[in-house]
């Protein structure tokens, strides 16, 4: 149900917002009128939390204008990586996610002297592991039982960063 997903997803935010920024808690929120956004669920939910739940009007898209020239920029990002690629279209979410992390870490506003990553983490991001999405790359193989002389790596191709390590995520094409 789309509902619990972006509840818990919403959820797991709020936790995030307050246990690792330790910035407090968060006032409010804008959305539209979705269903994932409202409905009975959420609005418990932020009630609970002590979060105003503000909508944004139907078929106004420009009252959400920040968000939607993100929403933009992230788009026109991920096609120049997949077409500059030649990466398959199925790959346009980890195209989308590659473009969300190299946005948070490039200045965004020359006024702010910072990343949105130095702002929520407090700490300047290390670049120096930035590879080119797409690209050639050879992946680890330490699980198969491999002879000497069998390759340790598999060929693959570079479809972004892990949320969850200092790893990447990549994809290996046709048989071992």
């Amino acid at each position: 149900m789309i509902t619990r997903d972006t509840l818990g997803s919403f959820a797991s935010f709020i936790w995030a917002l307050q246990v690792i920024t330790e910035k407090g808690s968060l006032k409010r929120i804008r959305s539209d009128h979705g269903g994932e956004f409202q409905n009975e669920v959420m609005t418990k939910f932020c009630n609970e939390q002590g979060i105003a739940h503000q909508f944004s009007a139907p078929r106004t898209p420009q009252m959400n204008g920040v968000v939607e020239r993100k929403n933009r920029t992230l788009q026109e990002m991920a096609r120049a990586m997949i077409h500059g690629g030649n990466i398959p279209v199925k790959f346009w979410a980890e195209a989308i996610n590659t473009a969300c992390y190299i946005i948070n870490r490039v200045y965004m506003r020359k006024a702010l002297l910072k990343t949105p990553y130095e702002l929520w983490k407090g700490k300047t991001p290390n670049l120096s592991y930035f590879r080119v999405f797409g690209c050639r790359c050879f992946i680890l193989n330490d699980k198969d039982q491999l002879g000497k002389f069998d390759s340790r790596s598999d060929e693959g191709i570079f479809l972004g960063y892990s949320g969850n390590s200092s790893a990447t995520e990549s994809s290996i094409f046709g048989p071992r």
